[in-house]
């Protein structure tokens, strides 16, 4: 066992030197850097969180430039994410797939993933007004490749009742995505995490049930830096005109008709506080897995939201908070057996603090983050199985995320998680029914990210 032990080091280590090496050798900063010419501090505090510039810019079309309208040659950026994954308790043989990216180390408890993702996407502006963030990601656990998160929107700006009031259309392939906060579950904390540890058995359809398996037309508006207000409709990119936001994905949510989706925020700023609060929702019918017509099941998600902002010169302290509600009606399910009640709800909650200092050896800093998960009991929906499964019928999760965090230089992150779970599917103990305990699941996850 030592020898395997020592083994799985040299490989981590092996990998990890090579990869942090070509990262702190990379001249190049990320697309929208290049193209305004500013510092990636200019908008994010430490990426992907946005800073009140970074949220204008997103708003504005991704259009701010040093130079002319138009962009001659696009602003194409590379990703890469190294990690390594440890859980407390080793899961059952064969729960990993491994392939060339994943690689299962000592007794199952450990993987490395090398990579966990590479990404190449474009950022910037196209022409104008109009610009877009579209990035397409290969990711090693699953050894697939697909379009990934996009954007691509046209925006501009008028007089309102005497204030400055920013308007736009957005295309893009996942709720929330195009939201400027970092309260709605797009780029919500945690930013990076294991993509090979055990995950709760539910989460709500809004909170990313349906990224990358629809497409959507949105409108928007910012009036006086106070008030913002956003629709969209999405359909399945299964077929027809939102197909192509949907490349190299299969969808197994297909959408019945069209999901409408709306945002509502207040905001205020003063001096180096910024202070949000707001609601978003999304209403969808999805065919059962499979289907693509007969009867739905109809998901109905009501949000609200809180962010905060302190800035200073070397100091930055942020909170960000959302609540979930998402009622279920299973028609289709229940009359498929897969469901054991037609009516079902999830209850999801957040809340994570964020501290970063800017010292002279790079950024530093740490956040704390708590997550809940309760629904009603239903015994076909989360039913026992090993690992994954709920002995209970209860989907209840619930946990703390502590990180620490360290950038080097901007276009490199080192990050170092632990995720602890409290209940795990919907107890404390034996929650799978084979003996297994939500502990079991505890996660030290560390990353290795870098921007080229």
């Amino acid at each position: 066992m030592s020898n395997r032990i020592l083994k799985d080091a040299i490989l981590f280590l092996s990998a990890f030197g090579l990869f942090l090496f070509f990262s702190s050798n990379a001249d190049a900063i990320p697309s929208f850097a290049r193209q305004t010419g500013m510092g990636c501090t200019s908008c994010h505090t430490v990426w992907p969180e946005l800073k009140p510039f970074g949220r204008s810019f997103k708003l504005n079309g991704y259009v701010f430039s040093k130079s002319s309208s138009y962009e001659f040659l696009p602003h194409i950026t590379a990703g890469a994410q190294l990690s390594f994954s440890q859980f407390d308790k080793g899961a059952p043989h064969g729960y990993f797939d491994s392939n060339w990216a994943t690689h299962t180390l000592s007794s199952g408890n450990s993987v490395l993933n090398a990579p966990q993702i590479l990404t190449v996407y474009y950022g910037g502006k196209i022409i104008d007004k109009l610009g877009a963030f579209v990035q397409y990601t290969y990711e090693g656990a699953e050894n697939t490749s697909a379009l990934d998160m996009t954007d691509i929107r046209y925006a501009n700006n008028t007089s309102l009742l005497g204030e400055n009031f920013i308007y736009g259309v957005t295309v893009n392939n996942s709720p929330t995505l195009q939201d400027i906060w970092n309260s709605t579950p797009s780029f919500s904390f945690p930013y990076a995490a294991s993509d090979v540890a055990p995950s709760p058995a539910a989460t709500t359809m809004i909170a990313g049930g349906l990224d990358q398996q629809v497409g959507g037309l949105g409108a928007y508006g910012f009036w006086n830096n106070l008030v913002y207000g956003g629709i969209a409709l999405y359909r399945t990119t299964k077929n027809g005109i939102t197909w192509p936001l949907g490349i190299g994905n299969s969808p197994d949510m297909v959408v019945d008709d069209v999901a409408p989706y709306w945002r509502f925020v207040l905001q205020h700023q003063w001096g180096e506080h910024a202070l949000s609060a707001g609601t978003y929702g999304m209403i969808a019918k999805i065919y059962p897995e499979g289907e693509s017509s007969g009867q739905t099941d109809r998901f109905t998600d009501a949000a609200a939201d809180a962010q905060y902002q302190y800035l200073a010169e070397k100091h930055t302290i942020s909170v960000h908070t959302t609540w979930i509600h998402e009622n279920q009606e299973r028609d289709a399910s229940f009359l498929r057996g897969d469901a054991s009640s037609r009516s079902d709800y999830l209850d999801q909650f957040m809340i994570h603090g964020h501290y970063y200092y800017e010292s002279g050896y790079g950024t530093l800093g740490g956040s704390l983050g708590f997550f809940s998960i309760t629904g009603s009991k239903d015994t076909f929906l989360y039913s026992p199985e090993e690992v994954d499964g709920s002995r209970t019928g209860r989907p209840d999760s619930n946990g703390f995320i502590l990180e620490a965090d360290y950038l080097p230089m901007e276009q490199v992150k080192l990050s170092l998680q632990y995720t602890i779970y409290n209940k795990f599917n919907g107890a404390h103990s034996n929650y799978d029914g084979s003996g297994r305990d939500a502990s079991d699941n505890n996660t030290l996850y560390f990353l290795v990210w870098a921007m080229f």
